[in-house]
């Protein structure tokens, strides 16, 4: 039987709306060598809670395409990978999560990362 791999995320604790995130998200594009990190097009839920992003990375030559999500919470949001898919979470997967992460970090002064097994990619 294969071990339960908690996904990737990041949690962060702050105030602000899904629909505000939504409006002010931008596309993301970083590449490092032959390493692309790029996010394309949102989509917000019908009730405004969550948000998914058409994420692409290319490393090593592989493409992947996956949706990352952000979902709102009480007391904040968490940045991570739809959770219906099944894909490999490469190190350019789990770095598109940070950036997204790091991008709600600058245009929300008010959110602190609470909690993230993607420490290493947030620095």
């Amino acid at each position: 039987m294969e071990e339960k791999i908690d996904l990737p995320h990041v949690v962060l604790n702050g105030k602000a709306s899904i629909q505000n995130i939504f409006e002010k998200l931008e596309p993301l594009f970083v590449r490092d060598g032959t390493e692309i990190l790029r996010t394309m097009e949102l989509y917000l839920e019908r009730n405004k809670n969550a948000i998914l992003i058409d994420s692409l990375t290319i490393e090593s030559d592989k493409k992947k395409s996956f949706l990352a999500m952000i979902t709102g919470r009480e007391n904040g949001v968490v940045v991570r990978l739809y959770p219906k898919q099944e894909i490999e979470k490469t190190d350019g997967i789990k770095r598109t999560l940070a950036e997204i992460a790091k991008q709600l970090i600058r245009k929300f002064p008010d959110f602190k990362t609470a909690e993230t097994n993607l420490g290493e990619y947030l620095s």
